[in-house]
This record gives structure tokens, C-alpha cells and sequence, in this order.
């Protein structure tokens, strides 16, 4: 199996071949399209007025669209046909891809069909751990924001929150820009804050934030997808940081959830 495999789910609707290109423009991986379609959308009925015959005529149109663009970039892409009726109709195709291909990467694009189609799909995703994206009208498509985390977590370790703070006021400021800072910078003013550390060896507490603690918190975050990391263009050794849209809603829930309960919080922090 080809540990770069990326899956992507698609719920058909009539305007996925005008989602599916810029998806595949951010993701730029995907390897496998697969497009879930309701039988409805190929059964034609006695009783279909002229306008659900055109609703049914625009989205196999569409599908087949997506499937001309997936074609022309080398992209596997298969119909999938079910009864979105239930929750099973829609949970059994998506667990048989996912046994073809266990290691692979999911993406799903829940814009279109049905919403109980949609729905369903968003359910699998979050069981597959994969990123589910939306558009509404001519908006472009986004990642629907899941937490990888609880943000009851957070606190477990406070340094996780001073970093989300830093990192959060440096974009505040920014008046909407990224601001990318970097790793040093990061440290020096993540260390300035004297949170007790517990050596995991002997088990002895102190005040000092070392360089390879604070490495280990900075991969946790990215893992997390609550900050990102990049290269310094300037200096290919240099690695800087911000904090991600996940990263700053993780850090919205904790302040209100502390309000809520009339928790003081750590002075400086949210």
C-alpha cells in the first residue's frame, strides 16, 4: 500500500464540479475521488415534474464533470450509489473504502446532497479522522474546525496556554495578518513565565522551561493543529510559528468555559 494514498469523499450535489478544482488546489494530494450519490439522482420517475428532472439532469452532469477533472489529473475516482435513508447505508461503503485502504489520508467535501447525506459523511469523518470542508454559494471551500483535543485538556500543562497566548496576541495585534514569529523568541517569552515543571525522572519540581521541554510542547501543538510551523524563508534553519484558526477557537472555548465556572484564570492569560 502507498503510504501517500489520500482519500477524498465527496457528497454529490449540483455544484461539486465547481468545488471539487479548488479543493483539489489546497490539498493537492488526493489520489482517490470518491463521489456518493443517492439512487434517487439516477432513477428517473413518472412522477418527477420538469424541474426535479432538470435538479436529477444537473448533478450527473456535474458528477461527470468531476470525473473528467480527476481523469485529467490522474486521480482514481469512482460513484458510489446508496440509500441515504439510513445512517448504515452511508457508514457501509465508507467502512469498505477504508478497508482498502487503512493507512490512507480522508478528506470529504460535505457541500452538496442531501443533508442527511452530508451529515453522515461528517459523522464518518470524524471516525476516520479525516478533514471534512463545506462552500456555501460562490464562497470558497473551508475545513469544517474539529478539535483534535478537548479543551478541557489544555490546562493539563499551562505552558500550552501561554504559548496559544503569546502566539495569539502577536496575531491580534497584527490586525488580521500572520504573524509568524520565531523559535527563540517563542522560548524566551514562554520561559519568562515561572510554571512548575516536574522532572519526569526523579520527580523533582523546578521553575526553568528547558529547550528540549519546550520543543516537545511546540510538536504537541502542531499535532494538535492549534499552531503551525515554517520556514523562515530568509533562513532555512530558522523555524517560526503562529497560531492556527483551531488554535485560537481552543483558546475562545477555554476562556468562556472558565467564565462560565468563575474560574480566575492565570493573570495575563485569556
Amino acid at each position: 500500500m502507498d503510504p501517500q494514498e489520500h482519500i477524498h469523499i465527496i457528497s454529490a450535489g449540483d455544484s461539486i464540479n465547481k468545488t471539487y478544482p479548488a479543493v483539489l488546489k489546497d490539498l493537492r494530494t488526493v489520489t482517490h475521488t470518491f463521489i456518493f450519490a443517492e439512487k434517487e439522482v439516477y432513477t428517473n420517475s413518472s412522477r418527477d415534474d420538469a424541474q426535479k428532472r432538470g435538479w436529477k439532469i444537473t448533478i450527473r452532469d456535474a458528477i461527470d464533470e468531476v470525473n473528467s477533472i480527476s481523469l485529467s489529473q490522474n486521480i482514481a475516482c469512482a460513484l458510489v450509489y446508496i440509500d441515504a435513508a439510513t445512517f448504515d447505508a452511508i457508514r457501509d461503503p465508507v467502512l469498505g473504502i477504508f478497508s482498502e485502504h487503512p493507512d490512507a489520508r480522508y478528506s470529504f467535501d460535505i457541500s452538496a446532497g442531501s443533508k442527511r447525506l452530508s451529515l453522515g459523511l461528517f459523522s464518518m469523518s470524524l471516525w476516520l479522522e479525516g478533514d471534512s470542508y463545506y462552500a456555501f454559494g460562490n464562497s470558497p471551500s473551508r475545513r469544517v474546525p474539529v478539535p483534535t483535543l478537548p479543551t478541557r485538556n489544555l490546562p493539563a500543562n499551562p505552558h500550552y496556554l501561554v504559548i496559544l497566548t503569546i502566539l495569539f496576541r502577536g496575531h491580534a495585534h497584527g490586525k488580521g495578518a500572520s504573524i509568524l514569529m520565531p523559535k527563540e523568541t517563542l522560548f524566551n517569552e514562554t520561559k519568562v513565565w515561572k510554571i512548575p515543571i516536574r522532572d519526569a525522572d526523579d520527580g523533582t519540581t523546578g521553575l526553568d522551561l528547558s529547550p528540549a521541554a519546550f520543543s516537545q510542547l511546540i510538536t504537541t501543538l502542531i499535532k494538535w493543529n492549534l499552531i503551525r510551523e515554517e520556514t523562515d524563508p530568509d533562513n532555512n534553519l530558522e523555524k517560526l510559528y503562529s497560531i492556527t484558526s483551531d488554535g485560537e477557537l481552543a483558546l475562545f472555548v477555554y476562556s468562556a468555559r472558565m467564565k462560565k465556572r468563575s474560574v480566575t484564570s492565570t493573570p495575563g492569560l485569556l
